[in-house]
């Protein structure tokens, strides 16, 4: 990169409307310009330029500009501009030293904060490093903003986690297929414990034995007696019959044989002594004739017993009550018994069977010989009442297993522990939880969170170990590189212990100031101890900064396309720093180091010393001129000013104090420097170049014997007077007062 020419500016600081005039700029290009007149805004223009910050140019716009800055600068890759508060195209190949790198990279004037020493350290490392240590900031960044992202996700987590819980704990939780039978029963063993008392005197499952036909009675309905004549039966019946006897015929001649005493009729005491029928009737009632109608009466006692509607009632009673246990102790365990609803027909089925079967025995009871058939009443209750009972019977089947359970329940409930119980609950209702909406939603992604979070780190751990290793290379290198140049400038520090800190994140340079075997930590500030601001001279500051900024140019790879800038770089330098930095400067352009070097001092002295060190190469003098319009950039002639200068401008002076010619405006600023001159000349080896009027008074000042001490006081009044107007131009004067203190100049430099 190379300038060739500026070739517009236009409401800029001073530059109004700037003229400019000359022709391509060459490789050492020196640009005088005294105070005030422009210098900090062509470096504030190439900054902005080189950074594409179009904000450094519209801050310096002209005071009371109507048009907005225009600038154009010729390049030897073309035409850049700056229009429309934009430039066409940035620049990057551009190095600036002047104050603002200065306050911006090495120190503030007093202190070197953490701004400072951010970057001091971008710096250093260069291109490769910043990218390093911006890849580590972006990750690290990353990584924080992923962080708050897991604490909101954390944050929704935490509202379903289980009381007493840490949520690591919660996460690990293994999901369970079972998990809601597991939390049934632990609810109810739960349950259990809290009803304990309840549990413990409640009956298991148990009914009353269901009602059937006595033993026998369909077989007795069917019995006769066995040795009964045929005949003999047959003259009972016959006699029943002709005596219209109905039910209990039978048993009424029954009891009245009994009544039979000498063979005499209980009715009409006739004797009965050969009658047949009486014979009949004794053969027809025997002794078990008597034990059969025993047997009649006793089933019948036997069927109320077994079919009453009392035991019917009892049996279906009890199987209510079981349906009412069941349901009790369905809260605390899964026994497998559901009622059956037959129980509810078991009165009236049973009462139906009750008066079919009373009826057929009846029928028996007045025809104890006879069979009695089944009738259809009997067949279809007992059909009915023989499903009902099939049907209950399956279901009292499942009392056992259903017991064995409620028994378990019983048995645990003695020795449970109430607190692990609530605690075994609590557990697997977490596992729910855990693995329930929206719990596994906000888990799963809580969990992608941290695996992002942390591929984040790893990758920011590898990145700032590669910058670490890289770092640690480079400044122990570019400690060596400032040292060298300090020693060249004669200094009487050094840089020690160069590093890096990560304090606030962002990389940072940590370095000590040594003098002799003392460092001084720059990082550190105390009142009560030596620091950088009560160490380090004006002169120091400098020189530490020039250091540092011929060191960031050796180690640009890519300084040969480049373009160097200096601003006033010897400010509070003595003579010898002075003539050292003029010689870097010129190294700083030679053949393989920057494409272009351009200077810029309000001392032409300082110019003409570089440009006497300049061989085999382009050197342009330019400089920045001022009147009422504003600045203007013009050629220079270089030669002409700091040679026959003198000259020059003692004989304009002494045309205006004569009255001759000259304008007093010009004049105010052509004293001083013209004295500075006289005296630099008469005295060369006492008064070396760079040296003030204010320093060569204080020379004289300080040697009573000096030659011009007859003369200082002019000398002093001149240089107070005149002082003012090289500060700030548009300073008022009176044309009278000019040509009397040009007088007095003229009357110490006398005819020289």
């Amino acid at each position: 990169m190379f300038l060739k020419k500026i070739t517009t500016i236009k409401n800029v600081g001073r530059y109004k409307a700037a003229r400019i005039s000359g022709g391509e700029y060459g490789r050492f290009t020196l640009i005088y310009g005294g105070n005030g007149r422009g210098k900090t805004t062509l470096c504030a223009v190439l900054r902005s330029l080189q950074r594409n910050e179009p904000k450094l140019i519209q801050r310096r716009k002209t005071f009371l500009a109507t048009s907005e800055p225009e600038i154009g600068l010729l390049l030897d890759s073309g035409s850049v501009r700056f229009s429309g508060g934009a430039w066409t195209a940035a620049q990057p190949g551009i190095h600036i030293f002047d104050q603002q790198f200065v306050t911006d990279n090495i120190h503030g004037g007093d202190q070197i904060d953490v701004e400072h020493r951010r970057n001091f350290y971008r710096i250093v490392v260069g291109p490769i490093g910043v990218a390093l240590a911006e890849k580590v900031d972006r990750l690290d960044a990353d990584a924080t903003m992923k962080q708050s992202e897991i604490k909101s996700e954390k944050k929704a987590l935490e509202q379903h986690l289980p009381a007493g819980m840490k949520l690591e704990a919660f996460l690990k939780l293994a999901a369970d297929a079972n998990i809601d039978d597991k939390i049934d029963k632990a609810t109810k063993a739960l349950r259990a414990i809290n009803n304990g008392a309840t549990i413990a005197s409640r009956n298991t499952l148990k009914v009353l034995a269901l009602p059937t036909l006595p033993d026998g009675f369909l077989d007795l309905l069917a019995k006769g007696v066995d040795g009964i004549a045929a005949d003999s039966a047959e003259r009972v019946q016959q006699q029943l019959a002709q005596h219209n006897f109905r039910n209990g015929g039978e048993t009424w001649l029954s009891q009245g044989l009994s009544h039979v005493v000498s063979d005499h009729c209980p009715f009409c005491a006739t004797s009965l002594d050969g009658n047949n029928l009486i014979d009949a009737y004794r053969g027809y009632f025997s002794d078990a004739y008597t034990a059969h109608k025993a047997a009649i009466t006793d089933m019948s006692t036997a069927l109320d017993r077994a079919l009453s509607s009392t035991t019917a009632l009892k049996v279906e009673q009890s199987f209510m009550q079981v349906s009412t246990d069941a349901e009790f102790w369905k809260a605390y365990c899964d026994h497998g018994y559901i009622g059956s609803g037959s129980a509810k027909r078991i009165s009236g089925e049973v009462e139906a069977l009750f008066d079919a079967a009373k009826a057929l025995l009846a029928a028996k009871e007045a025809a104890p010989l006879e069979p009695i058939k089944s009738s259809i009443a009997f067949i279809e209750a007992q059909a009915t009442w023989s499903a009902t009972i099939v049907e209950l019977g399956a279901n009292l089947a499942t009392f056992a297993e259903a017991n064995r359970r409620i028994q378990a329940v019983k048995d645990a409930n003695a020795v449970a522990n109430k607190a692990n119980a609530e605690a075994t609950l609590a557990n697997l209702q977490a596992v729910k939880t855990r693995h329930s909406a929206p719990v596994l939603g906000l888990a799963s992604n809580y969990t992608t969170l941290l695996n992002e979070k942390m591929a984040l780190v790893t990758a920011k751990d590898t990145k700032k170990a590669e910058l670490d290793n890289y770092d640690q290379q480079i400044l122990g290198a570019y400690e060596a590189d400032i040292n060298q140049f300090l020693t060249s400038f004669g200094a009487s520090f050094r840089l020690a212990q160069c590093g890096k800190s990560y304090v606030g994140k962002v990389p940072q340079s940590t370095y000590c100031l040594r003098f002799d075997t003392s460092d001084i930590d720059v990082t550190r500030a105390n009142a009560d101890n030596p620091s950088f601001d009560t160490t380090m001279s004006a002169g120091d500051k400098n020189t530490f900064a020039l250091a540092f900024f011929l060191s960031q140019l050796k180690r640009d790879p890519d300084i040969a396309n480049k373009i160097v800038v200096f601003d006033d770089p010897f400010t509070s330098l003595d003579d010898f720093r002075r003539a050292m930095t003029a010689r870097e400067i010129v190294r700083t352009g030679e053949p393989g180091k920057a494409a272009q070097v351009i200077l810029l001092s309000h001392d032409k002295f300082f110019l003409d010393a570089v440009r006497g060190m300049i061989h085999g190469a382009t050197c342009t003098p330019l400089q920045i001129s001022a009147s009422a319009g504003g600045s203007s950039i013009e050629p220079w002639d270089i030669e002409r000013e700091v040679k026959e200068g003198y000259l020059h401008d003692h004989m304009r002076l002494q045309d205006f104090a004569e009255g001759r010619s000259g304008d007093a405006r010009d004049m105010r600023t052509v004293m001083r420097p013209l004295l500075e001159k006289y005296i630099r000349y008469r005295f060369p080896n006492q008064i070396l170049e760079g040296k003030w009027l204010g320093e060569m008074l204080a020379i004289i000042r300080a040697d009573t014997a000096h030659p011009l001490t007859p003369q200082y006081g002019d000398l002093d009044d001149i240089n107070n007077y005149t002082a003012p107007f090289h500060h700030d131009p548009n300073t008022t004067f009176v044309e009278d007062e000019v040509r009397t203190y040009a007088q007095r100049t003229i009357a110490i430099v006398g005819g020289c």
